[in-house]
Formats: C-alpha cells, structure tokens, sequence
C-alpha cells in the first residue's frame, strides 16, 4: 500500500483503498455531493491527510461540473458593513469547502453586469447586493447559475426578487433609532442621507412618521460618499444654521463617527447638546468617543446566511426564490444617553 512518503502523488484510488471505500464514495465526499456516516467520513478524510492527498481543480471541474467556488460581490470593501458580511460568508464557505472569490465595485455599478458575467464563469454560484441594478440582479438567472440576494426590506410593496434572498427589516431599523430619540424628548432631527442607495427614502420616511406623532421636525442633508470624512465635511454646516438641530441620525456608523468628531472639534457636546446615531454596528462605533448608538444591521449573519441558502441551492438544485427575514436590534450607547430636559441644541 502506498504511503506519504512515495514520491508518486496519492490518487483517489490510493485513498479509496487506505479507507476501505470505494473511489466513488471518496469522490462523494469530497465534492459534497452526498452525506455519509460520521465515522465514514472521518476515516476518509484521515486517509487523505495520511496520503497528503490534493485534489485536482480542473479534473473536479470536468466531473462534477463544479469549481469549489462562491462569488460575493460587494459595493464598497472600505466600508465595515460589507467587510462583516465578507466575513461571515467566509465562515460559512470554510465549513462547506468552497473557495470565496470577493468582488468589490467600489461604489461603481454601472460595470456591474460585465463583472457578473465575467465572474459566472469561474463560480459555481454568486452572492449579490440588493442594492445593484435589475439586470445585474437578475444575470445569474440568465446564465443558469443559482444566486442569493442580500440587503434591506423596502416598505413600498417592490417586486419580488427572482432568487433567493436574505433581508433585514430596513424600516424596522429606523422606526427603533427614532424612537429612541424622540423618546428621550428631541424635537428637531436632521438625518444625514446618502441619496444614492435605495434604503435612503425608507429611513427618512420612518423618522417623518415617528415625528409626527412625537411632535417633532425631521429635515434631510445629503453627503455625496458613506464615509467618515464626508461626514466630518458636513458638521459645520449642521450647526451654523437657523435649524438648531438637537438631534442627528446618519446613514450609516462612518458617516455619524465622522460628523462625531467634526462635532466635537467645534465644541458641541454630544450627547448633551446633539444626540448622534447611525446604522450598522460597525466594530469601531463601541470605541469611538462618546461610544456610538447604532442599530446592528446583522452584517455577518446576512453574509453567512447568504452562503448557506446559496450552498442549499448548488446541493439541490432548489433555486426558487423566497425571503428570509431578520430583526435589526437598537444598541444605545453614550451618544444618545444625555440627561432628560433642560434645552438641548448646538451652542451658538
């Protein structure tokens, strides 16, 4: 019987007879294509590690039709939400053992479909934005190549995806924020948007209804990037106004740290004078200071949760579309704990 040390590289053949299985049941194991036994498996996988055995790519690809891939494309690496949903992808594509190839668009769709095309080609499924244009979306379908969505719900009745999706209550997310502050008693909020994402009209629609019935004003201001410097650019102008903001909500965590630390340097208080809150629960919104209130949009779950449904579906063959929902969880923190009553505003 060869061993690991022969200079002859070990075959399938070679591990089917140290395990005492056949080749098929070797070549079941390795493409997934079929669960075995518990302790079948381990005694498979022992011959493997024994024989220093490596599978062929392009010989699994000619067999199975499969490569061992997984795509994810991304809108913009740089930003933490999409580097935790690339993370928790990753977890799950190590525990299925695809390889994860990761394309960033860098905030650029309008190349999207010729990426998608191109990379269909070299994956056995895609994971997407939702947030990409239609006929990017719908491209895998095209190509016969099973795909699953990620993002947020929108509150207007949209069409439904044609593949698969995992989804987080977008409105929900921003109903708890505003209710949070208009609760601790704030009356004029400004939201800082980002009008380029789809998400945008839902967030300030949630805190106009909110205000409504709280009493309060909500007003919108734009930034052109979802980054920290262009929300430190904006602090100036939010409170060398007539608005007297005493409360601000952010597109997301590196908008609202920016605007945080440009605050700050103007001697506003936080949370005293303005509350300040954002979306996504970013790693750092815990360290900044004061601490941040965030809702965790479930970055690492939508990713993980992604590669799971999408390796349901290459096992399958069950692409039919369907939404899973999660639940966006408020995280107060520092920034929007400042003592009841008394008049709240930026100094002028």
């Amino acid at each position: 019987m060869r061993d690991a040390s022969s200079k002859r590289p070990a075959t399938l053949k070679d591990v089917a007879l140290a395990a005492g299985v056949s080749t098929a049941t070797v070549s079941m194991i390795l493409n997934r294509r079929y669960q075995f036994k518990p302790e079948l498996e381990a005694r498979v996988r022992e011959a493997i590690v024994a024989l220093n055995y490596r599978q062929n790519p392009v010989a699994r690809s000619m067999a199975t039709g499969l490569f061992g891939s997984i795509g994810l494309v991304v809108l913009d690496i740089r930003n933490p939400h999409f580097t935790n949903i690339v993370h928790g992808a990753s977890i799950k594509a190590q525990e299925h053992g695809y390889n994860l190839i990761v394309v960033d668009l860098k905030e650029d769709v309008s190349h999207a479909r010729q990426t998608l095309d191109d990379l269909a080609r070299r994956v056995d499924g895609l994971i997407l934005s939702l947030r990409l244009p239609q006929e990017a979306r719908d491209l895998p379908l095209q190509l016969g190549k099973p795909a699953v969505l990620f993002g947020q719900t929108l509150h207007e009745p949209a069409p439904a995806p044609l593949s698969p999706s995992i989804q987080i209550r977008g409105w929900e997310a921003a109903m708890l924020l505003g209710r949070h502050i208009f609760e601790a008693g704030r009356k004029r909020l400004t939201y800082v948007g980002y009008s380029r994402s789809i998400w945008n009209a839902d967030r300030i629609n949630a805190l106009r209804t909110l205000a409504e019935g709280a009493g309060a004003e909500v007003r919108e201001v734009s930034v052109a990037a979802q980054t920290m410097e262009a929300g430190e650019a904006v602090a100036a102008s939010l409170i060398y106004d007539a608005w007297r903001t005493d409360a601000i909500v952010c597109y997301n965590d590196m908008v609202a740290i920016g605007l945080l630390h440009g605050l700050c340097a103007l001697g506003v208080r936080v949370p005293d004078d303005i509350m300040i809150a954002g979306f996504d629960n970013i790693p750092v919104s815990r360290y900044v200071t004061p601490s941040l209130t965030t809702v965790d949009m479930r970055s690492e779950d939508l990713g993980g949760g992604s590669l799971e449904r999408l390796h349901r579906a290459i096992q399958s063959g069950d692409h039919s579309p369907g939404v899973e929902l999660l639940e966006p969880r408020l995280v107060v923190r520092a920034s929007t704990l400042a003592q009841r009553g008394g008049e709240a505003g930026a100094p002028r």
